[in-house]
């Protein structure tokens, strides 16, 4: 991990001006970012493989950066996979600011913190559209937890129009962690603190702050691993154990 690399790379897909291969195809901050902060190269971004376009190949293989929506990656994944080493980049916002944006105007007002801070878990939201891709041993994982800021337009619900309203970018501050997960023991590194030693989905999403279908999604990728064990029933709720010390 290099924070100052990426606060270069960050400043750079801020201010649009990174070389040929950043800023194409409507690329957001957040994505052009990651993506100079990987592999500063211009000729190794942008490149046609096995009648793919993939974000990075370099002398370490495949890197392909998605910032959400894994189901639309998942063919083109699978296909990478047979043939090359695949690394997943997946950027988890661990310190969030919001901003609004006024349609009408274009004024940008109330820059605040959110006082959501996200964990690692947070992937698993996403990876759970993958489960079936991720024991693939040429699958490497990398989530890196940034803090950025986070636009909204004030076109949503309610007096202030802030319900529901439209996301309109996202652009990195900072690099605060990066988190590989290069062999199924490794989704420990994704495990939040502070579980019991027994514990339910809905114990876990208390634990994690996410939402009940990704800590299934988490509980059912934990399992495939061999890091968690169904142990049984509470009622109607299924039961897990960690299957070894959940370390980093």
């Amino acid at each position: 991990m290099d924070k100052q690399a990426f606060a270069r790379a960050a400043a750079k897909a801020a201010d649009g001006a990174a070389d040929s291969g950043i800023g194409t195809r409507n690329e957001s901050p957040l994505h052009a970012a990651l993506k100079l902060y990987f592999e500063p190269r211009c000729a190794f971004r942008e490149v046609p493989v096995d009648g793919y376009i993939v974000d990075i190949k370099n002398e370490a293989g495949i890197i392909e950066i998605q910032t959400r929506n894994f189901l639309k990656l998942k063919r083109k994944l699978a296909a990478l996979l047979e043939h090359h080493a695949v690394t997943l980049v997946y950027p988890v916002a661990a310190v969030k600011w919001v901003l609004w944006i006024d349609p009408d105007t274009g004024e940008i007002t109330g820059r605040r913190k959110s006082p959501k801070r996200c964990l690692p878990a947070a992937a698993f939201a996403e990876l759970g559209c993958i489960q079936g891709l991720l024991l693939h041993p040429n699958l490497r994982i990398r989530i890196a937890m940034l803090e950025l800021e986070e636009y909204k337009y004030l076109n949503g619900y309610g007096e202030n129009r802030k319900r529901r309203a439209t996301r309109a970018v996202r652009v990195p501050l900072g690099l605060l962690d990066e988190i590989s997960v290069d062999a199924p023991a490794q989704f420990t590194r994704l495990i939040p603190p502070g579980l019991p030693p027994c514990f339910t989905a809905e114990a876990f999403r208390k634990a994690a702050g996410i939402s009940l279908s990704a800590a299934q999604a988490a509980l059912r990728i934990l399992c495939a691993a061999g890091v968690a064990v169904h142990t049984g029933k509470q009622g109607r709720r299924y039961v897990y154990a960690l299957a070894g010390p959940a370390t980093g």
